[in-house]
């Protein structure tokens, strides 16, 4: 292995969730663990399992060899992102998605490019901002407060303003196929359809699939465009990654099985606070909240909490096999999150009013 690691033996989790503490995750059916996967995807109903053993999980130096870091800087003055939401690769930048605004950073050096914040917000913030994506060197970004997507170039030009209909309104929103758009719905106080299609000025077509949406619970970013027809969606509390292709077909993909630190399931459940209850009253540690998916030709690669800690899981298609991985910064630095882009991990960390960004190779992660 490239870079060097050790075997963490026993692990725990607490992790902060939208105000609660969260360390499980929720599962179909909690018995399924066993060897890791072999060349050969394993398969069942539920699609490929990816077996994932965090008796295993290796142990990666932020400063260590092969990491390549970036700090991101203001007109020479180090930058403090306050609270990042999401982070997107656009070409030779990063788009960050922060407390009401969004700022677009150059990939090769830190320096901020430009920032978007409203046209008409307070204190020139938007109200509500809720998602960001970028789609044809555009960078789109829903204000869910005022039903509003702007639109502006990688440049900082303004390009369009789109009102989005109260009716069947969206959380999140992701391209597929032309001209349509599939949506994760707005709860609405009783149980309903989760998924929406929405035409190419986000105005609502019809419900697809058969997931039905439970609780207002707030993570974030549940979409990954793997190609212009097709898209990964994953749930809260699921170990489960659905694909939905073009023609508005939703399927499981990939079922991410982490063994004995699965979360059981009880089917007296009503939504997913009940799941939280759950975990915080329980003594059992879990592996949970599969987020951040990637998909490309070679890898599949998800963030998951354990141990108190924000994890990289990576799927090695060719190989058929699965690791896991836990970053350590310095000291007094936070890592903030995980992302993958490009076959590249990137994290977030912060200290002393800094805001880092450092990247490395999932060929170099992986032995």
């Amino acid at each position: 292995m490239k870079v060097k690691f050790i075997i963490v033996v026993a692990v725990l989790l607490t992790m902060a969730c939208a105000g609660y503490s969260v360390h499980g995750t929720e599962t179909e059916n909690f018995m399924r663990s066993g060897v890791m996967a072999l060349a050969e995807p394993e398969r069942n109903n539920s699609g490929i399992i990816i077996r994932v053993d965090l008796k295993k999980i290796h142990k990666i130096d932020l400063h260590g060899e092969y990491m390549k870091q970036i700090c991101l800087t203001d007109n020479g003055s180090p930058v403090w992102v306050d609270e990042v939401k999401k982070v997107v690769s656009a070409k030779d930048q990063y788009v960050v998605q922060c407390k009401n605004k969004v700022l677009l950073f150059d990939a090769r050096n830190g320096v901020l490019k430009t920032s978007f914040s409203g046209q008409w917000g307070p204190d020139a913030q938007f109200v509500g901002l809720l998602d960001t994506w970028v789609e044809d060197d555009t960078v789109c970004m829903y204000d869910m407060s005022r039903k509003l997507i702007f639109r502006n170039d990688l440049n900082g030009n303004a390009v369009d303003v789109k009102f989005v209909a109260c009716d069947n309104s969206f959380q999140y929103l992701a391209k597929v196929g032309e001209g349509h758009y599939v949506g994760k719905r707005v709860y609405g106080g009783m149980e309903d359809s989760e998924l929406n299609l929405y035409d190419e000025n986000f105005q609502f077509v019809k419900e697809i699939g058969d997931l039905k949406i439970k609780s207002g619970i707030y993570i974030c970013c549940p979409f990954f465009v793997c190609s212009p027809n097709e898209i990964l969606y994953y749930r809260y509390f699921s170990n489960d990654i659905y694909v939905i292709d073009d023609k508005q077909n939703v399927a499981v993909k990939y079922y991410v099985d982490f063994g004995e630190d699965n979360m059981p399931v009880n089917p007296n459940w009503q939504d997913e606070y009940d799941c939280i209850d759950f975990i915080n009253s329980s003594k059992e540690n879990y592996a949970t909240l599969v987020s951040n998916i990637y998909e490309s030709d070679k890898y599949f690669c998800f963030r998951f909490a354990f141990d108190g800690k924000k994890c990289l899981g990576v799927y090695d298609k060719s190989s058929g096999e699965a690791a896991s991985f836990v970053f350590t910064p310095s000291s007094s630095a936070s890592l903030v999150d995980v992302y993958v882009f490009d076959d590249k991990a990137l994290l977030v960390t912060q200290e002393m009013g800094k805001t880092c960004l450092t990247t490395i190779s999932v060929d170099d992660l992986l032995p």
